[in-house]
Protein backbone atom coordinates (compact mmCIF):
# COMPACT_ATOMS: atom_id res chain seq x y z
CA UNK A 1 0.00 0.00 0.00
CA UNK A 2 2.61 2.48 0.32
CA UNK A 3 4.26 1.79 -2.82
CA UNK A 4 1.28 2.38 -4.40
CA UNK A 5 0.81 5.38 -2.57
CA UNK A 6 4.26 6.73 -3.32
CA UNK A 7 4.30 5.63 -7.25
CA UNK A 8 0.39 5.78 -8.10
CA UNK A 9 -0.90 8.34 -5.73
CA UNK A 10 -2.77 11.04 -7.23
CA UNK A 11 -1.84 13.62 -4.73
CA UNK A 12 0.81 15.71 -6.53
CA UNK A 13 3.62 16.12 -4.14
CA UNK A 14 3.88 20.22 -4.60
CA UNK A 15 0.72 19.65 -2.96
CA UNK A 16 1.97 18.63 0.07
CA UNK A 17 5.29 20.63 0.17
CA UNK A 18 5.71 23.79 1.97
CA UNK A 19 5.75 26.79 -0.70
CA UNK A 20 8.92 27.77 -1.39
CA UNK A 21 10.45 31.06 -1.02
CA UNK A 22 11.57 32.72 -4.37
CA UNK A 23 15.14 33.77 -3.74
CA UNK A 24 14.96 37.69 -5.36
CA UNK A 25 17.34 37.74 -8.38
CA UNK A 26 20.70 39.86 -9.17
CA UNK A 27 19.84 42.87 -10.53
CA UNK A 28 22.67 45.79 -11.23
CA UNK A 29 22.87 46.99 -7.72
CA UNK A 30 22.33 43.66 -5.61
CA UNK A 31 23.58 40.52 -5.76
CA UNK A 32 22.72 36.87 -4.78
CA UNK A 33 23.98 36.17 -1.35
CA UNK A 34 24.78 32.36 -2.14
CA UNK A 35 26.87 30.76 -4.75
CA UNK A 36 24.20 28.91 -6.62
CA UNK A 37 26.52 25.95 -7.50
CA UNK A 38 28.81 23.75 -5.19
CA UNK A 39 31.77 24.81 -7.92
CA UNK A 40 31.36 28.31 -6.92
CA UNK A 41 31.64 27.76 -3.02
CA UNK A 42 34.32 25.83 -3.26
CA UNK A 43 35.97 28.55 -5.49
CA UNK A 44 34.77 30.77 -2.99
CA UNK A 45 36.58 28.82 -0.24
CA UNK A 46 40.00 28.18 -1.73
CA UNK A 47 39.73 32.06 -3.10
CA UNK A 48 39.08 33.26 0.87
CA UNK A 49 41.46 30.70 2.23
CA UNK A 50 44.50 32.29 -0.19
CA UNK A 51 43.15 35.73 -0.16
CA UNK A 52 46.78 38.05 0.10
CA UNK A 53 46.10 41.08 2.78
CA UNK A 54 48.10 43.78 0.60
CA UNK A 55 45.32 45.87 0.27
CA UNK A 56 47.05 47.61 -2.70
CA UNK A 57 47.13 44.42 -4.88
CA UNK A 58 43.31 43.67 -3.57
CA UNK A 59 42.53 47.12 -5.05
CA UNK A 60 44.40 46.76 -8.15
CA UNK A 61 42.40 43.21 -8.87
CA UNK A 62 39.54 44.86 -7.89
CA UNK A 63 39.53 47.23 -9.79
CA UNK A 64 41.09 45.55 -13.09
CA UNK A 65 37.71 42.95 -12.16
CA UNK A 66 35.34 45.95 -12.35
CA UNK A 67 36.95 46.84 -15.52
CA UNK A 68 36.13 43.60 -16.85
CA UNK A 69 32.42 44.10 -15.96
CA UNK A 70 32.59 41.90 -12.61
CA UNK A 71 31.30 44.13 -9.78
CA UNK A 72 29.94 41.44 -6.98
CA UNK A 73 32.16 41.79 -3.99
CA UNK A 74 32.69 37.96 -4.27
CA UNK A 75 34.51 38.00 -8.01
CA UNK A 76 37.75 39.09 -6.24
CA UNK A 77 37.42 35.61 -4.00
CA UNK A 78 36.54 33.81 -6.93
CA UNK A 79 39.61 34.72 -9.01
CA UNK A 80 42.05 34.13 -6.59
CA UNK A 81 40.31 30.49 -6.40
CA UNK A 82 40.84 30.06 -10.11
CA UNK A 83 44.08 30.75 -10.00
CA UNK A 84 45.06 28.58 -7.13
CA UNK A 85 42.71 25.92 -8.67
CA UNK A 86 44.42 26.37 -11.64
CA UNK A 87 47.96 26.01 -10.20
CA UNK A 88 46.63 22.60 -8.58
CA UNK A 89 45.24 20.98 -11.89
CA UNK A 90 48.57 22.21 -13.86
CA UNK A 91 50.68 21.57 -11.51
CA UNK A 92 49.26 17.72 -11.35
CA UNK A 93 48.56 17.29 -15.12
CA UNK A 94 52.06 16.40 -16.11
CA UNK A 95 52.01 13.87 -13.32
CA UNK A 96 48.65 12.29 -14.14
CA UNK A 97 49.72 12.30 -17.64
CA UNK A 98 52.93 9.68 -16.94
CA UNK A 99 50.11 8.48 -14.38
CA UNK A 100 48.00 7.35 -17.47
CA UNK A 101 50.43 6.30 -20.15
CA UNK A 102 52.20 4.45 -17.32
CA UNK A 103 55.36 5.00 -17.89
CA UNK A 104 58.05 7.19 -15.62
CA UNK A 105 58.64 10.61 -17.06
CA UNK A 106 61.56 12.57 -17.20
CA UNK A 107 61.96 15.86 -15.80
CA UNK A 108 58.75 15.69 -13.77
CA UNK A 109 59.54 18.28 -11.27
CA UNK A 110 60.82 21.49 -13.54
CA UNK A 111 58.07 20.36 -16.04
CA UNK A 112 55.16 20.31 -13.37
CA UNK A 113 56.33 23.81 -12.07
CA UNK A 114 56.69 25.06 -15.52
CA UNK A 115 53.12 24.12 -15.97
CA UNK A 116 51.74 25.38 -12.63
CA UNK A 117 53.29 28.55 -13.20
CA UNK A 118 52.01 29.16 -16.49
CA UNK A 119 48.43 28.03 -15.46
CA UNK A 120 48.51 29.92 -12.46
CA UNK A 121 48.87 32.88 -15.13
CA UNK A 122 45.93 31.82 -16.98
CA UNK A 123 43.38 33.46 -15.40
CA UNK A 124 45.44 36.88 -15.36
CA UNK A 125 45.70 36.56 -19.03
CA UNK A 126 41.80 36.01 -19.66
CA UNK A 127 41.03 38.48 -17.68
CA UNK A 128 43.07 41.26 -19.63
CA UNK A 129 41.66 39.88 -22.87
CA UNK A 130 38.20 40.50 -21.47
CA UNK A 131 39.19 44.15 -20.53
CA UNK A 132 40.54 45.22 -23.76
CA UNK A 133 37.25 43.32 -25.12
CA UNK A 134 35.49 45.23 -23.25
CA UNK A 135 36.70 48.73 -23.44
CA UNK A 136 36.89 47.83 -27.13
CA UNK A 137 33.08 47.99 -26.73
CA UNK A 138 32.79 50.86 -24.75
CA UNK A 139 34.92 53.26 -27.13
CA UNK A 140 32.82 51.65 -30.33
CA UNK A 141 29.46 52.85 -28.52
CA UNK A 142 30.52 55.92 -27.30
CA UNK A 143 29.79 58.45 -30.22
CA UNK A 144 26.59 57.01 -30.84
CA UNK A 145 25.36 56.78 -27.26
CA UNK A 146 26.93 60.71 -26.95
CA UNK A 147 24.77 61.51 -30.40
CA UNK A 148 21.52 60.48 -28.81
CA UNK A 149 22.06 62.38 -25.42
CA UNK A 150 22.82 65.22 -27.09
CA UNK A 151 19.44 64.71 -28.85
CA UNK A 152 17.42 64.02 -26.05
CA UNK A 153 19.33 67.15 -24.46
CA UNK A 154 18.66 69.44 -26.91
CA UNK A 155 15.02 68.22 -27.64
CA UNK A 156 14.56 69.59 -23.61
CA UNK A 157 14.97 66.49 -21.37
CA UNK A 158 17.12 66.97 -17.95
CA UNK A 159 20.29 64.79 -18.35
CA UNK A 160 19.01 62.43 -15.48
CA UNK A 161 16.03 61.60 -18.05
CA UNK A 162 18.25 62.05 -21.04
CA UNK A 163 20.64 58.86 -19.25
CA UNK A 164 17.45 56.78 -18.54
CA UNK A 165 16.53 56.97 -21.97
CA UNK A 166 19.27 56.18 -23.74
CA UNK A 167 20.18 53.38 -21.04
CA UNK A 168 16.87 51.86 -20.88
CA UNK A 169 16.26 51.01 -24.27
CA UNK A 170 15.73 47.29 -24.79
CA UNK A 171 18.33 46.88 -27.84
CA UNK A 172 21.33 47.72 -25.98
CA UNK A 173 20.83 46.09 -23.14
CA UNK A 174 24.08 43.92 -23.83
CA UNK A 175 26.22 47.02 -24.37
CA UNK A 176 28.61 47.74 -21.65
CA UNK A 177 28.84 51.12 -22.12
CA UNK A 178 24.83 51.11 -21.74
CA UNK A 179 25.09 49.26 -18.78
CA UNK A 180 27.23 51.52 -17.16
CA UNK A 181 25.20 54.77 -17.65
CA UNK A 182 21.72 52.57 -15.98
CA UNK A 183 24.05 51.71 -13.16
CA UNK A 184 24.73 55.40 -12.93
CA UNK A 185 21.54 56.44 -13.27
CA UNK A 186 20.08 53.57 -10.48
CA UNK A 187 23.01 55.32 -8.16
CA UNK A 188 21.65 58.64 -8.44
CA UNK A 189 18.06 57.76 -7.73
CA UNK A 190 19.31 55.94 -4.60
CA UNK A 191 20.76 58.91 -3.78
CA UNK A 192 24.11 58.94 -4.19
CA UNK A 193 25.57 62.45 -5.73
CA UNK A 194 25.79 62.68 -9.35
CA UNK A 195 29.86 64.14 -9.26
CA UNK A 196 30.47 61.14 -7.41
CA UNK A 197 28.24 58.78 -9.76
CA UNK A 198 29.83 60.38 -12.73
CA UNK A 199 33.35 59.76 -11.31
CA UNK A 200 32.06 55.88 -10.85
CA UNK A 201 31.33 55.44 -14.65
CA UNK A 202 34.59 57.17 -15.96
CA UNK A 203 36.50 54.61 -12.85
CA UNK A 204 34.49 51.59 -14.12
CA UNK A 205 35.17 51.72 -17.40
CA UNK A 206 38.66 52.37 -17.57
CA UNK A 207 38.82 54.27 -20.61
CA UNK A 208 40.13 57.66 -20.67
CA UNK A 209 37.69 59.17 -23.57
CA UNK A 210 34.78 58.25 -20.89
CA UNK A 211 36.69 59.52 -17.53
CA UNK A 212 37.73 63.31 -20.37
CA UNK A 213 33.90 63.18 -20.61
CA UNK A 214 32.98 62.76 -17.33
CA UNK A 215 35.18 65.49 -16.41
CA UNK A 216 33.79 67.82 -19.14
CA UNK A 217 29.83 66.77 -17.61
CA UNK A 218 31.59 68.00 -14.03
CA UNK A 219 33.17 70.97 -15.23
CA UNK A 220 29.79 72.05 -17.42
CA UNK A 221 27.60 71.59 -14.64
CA UNK A 222 29.55 73.58 -11.85
CA UNK A 223 29.50 76.51 -14.27
CA UNK A 224 26.97 76.18 -15.53
CA UNK A 225 27.14 76.19 -19.24
CA UNK A 226 25.29 74.30 -22.02
CA UNK A 227 25.42 70.63 -22.13
CA UNK A 228 24.41 70.22 -25.09
CA UNK A 229 27.25 72.21 -26.73
CA UNK A 230 29.31 70.19 -24.02
CA UNK A 231 28.14 66.77 -25.89
CA UNK A 232 28.04 67.82 -29.63
CA UNK A 233 31.60 68.77 -29.54
CA UNK A 234 32.73 65.97 -27.34
CA UNK A 235 30.22 63.14 -29.98
CA UNK A 236 32.28 64.95 -33.17
CA UNK A 237 35.47 63.84 -31.71
CA UNK A 238 34.61 61.10 -30.75
CA UNK A 239 33.46 60.24 -34.50
CA UNK A 240 36.94 61.30 -35.66
CA UNK A 241 39.08 59.19 -32.83
CA UNK A 242 36.00 56.18 -34.15
CA UNK A 243 37.12 56.69 -38.24
CA UNK A 244 41.23 57.51 -37.03
CA UNK A 245 41.09 54.19 -35.53
CA UNK A 246 39.33 52.28 -38.50
CA UNK A 247 41.43 53.41 -40.39
CA UNK A 248 44.81 52.78 -38.31
CA UNK A 249 43.26 48.91 -37.84
CA UNK A 250 43.23 49.14 -41.98
CA UNK A 251 46.65 50.09 -42.51
CA UNK A 252 47.90 47.54 -39.97
CA UNK A 253 45.98 44.64 -41.71
CA UNK A 254 48.64 43.75 -44.80
CA UNK A 255 50.93 44.06 -42.02
CA UNK A 256 49.42 41.19 -39.92
CA UNK A 257 48.59 39.44 -42.94
CA UNK A 258 52.21 39.18 -44.35
CA UNK A 259 53.28 36.70 -41.54
CA UNK A 260 50.44 33.89 -42.32
CA UNK A 261 50.96 34.48 -46.20
CA UNK A 262 54.55 33.91 -45.66
CA UNK A 263 54.43 30.97 -43.57
CA UNK A 264 51.26 29.27 -45.60
CA UNK A 265 51.14 30.77 -48.90
CA UNK A 266 54.59 30.79 -50.28
CA UNK A 267 55.91 27.23 -49.13
CA UNK A 268 52.75 25.86 -51.62
CA UNK A 269 54.01 28.38 -54.29
CA UNK A 270 57.53 27.16 -54.18
CA UNK A 271 56.62 23.66 -54.59
CA UNK A 272 54.07 23.88 -57.00
CA UNK A 273 56.74 26.02 -58.98
CA UNK A 274 59.87 24.46 -58.46
CA UNK A 275 58.43 20.44 -58.21
CA UNK A 276 58.61 19.33 -61.81
CA UNK A 277 61.49 20.83 -62.85
CA UNK A 278 63.35 18.87 -59.39
CA UNK A 279 61.51 15.61 -61.02
CA UNK A 280 62.75 16.05 -64.14
CA UNK A 281 66.66 16.55 -62.93
CA UNK A 282 66.69 14.32 -60.57
CA UNK A 283 65.46 11.44 -63.78
CA UNK A 284 68.34 13.00 -65.91
CA UNK A 285 70.37 12.56 -63.16
CA UNK A 286 69.56 9.06 -62.28
CA UNK A 287 69.52 8.22 -66.28
CA UNK A 288 73.03 9.97 -66.39
CA UNK A 289 74.00 7.24 -64.12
Amino acid sequence: AILLFLWWSPVQQERIQPPKVEARGATILRWEERARAGWQRHLERLGRVFLPHDQVKLSRVRDRLAWAGYYDPRALRYFVGVKVGCLIFFGCAYFLYGFVLQSVLSHVLPVSLFVAVLGCFLPDFWLRMRIRARQRDVLFALPNVLDLLMVCIEAGMGFDAAVARVAERPEVRGSPLHQEMLRMHLEVRAGRPREEALRGLGERTGVEEVKALVGAFIQSERLGTSLGKTLRIHAESARVQRRMRAEERAQLAPLKMLFPTVLFLFPVFFLVTFAPAMLKLLAALKAIR
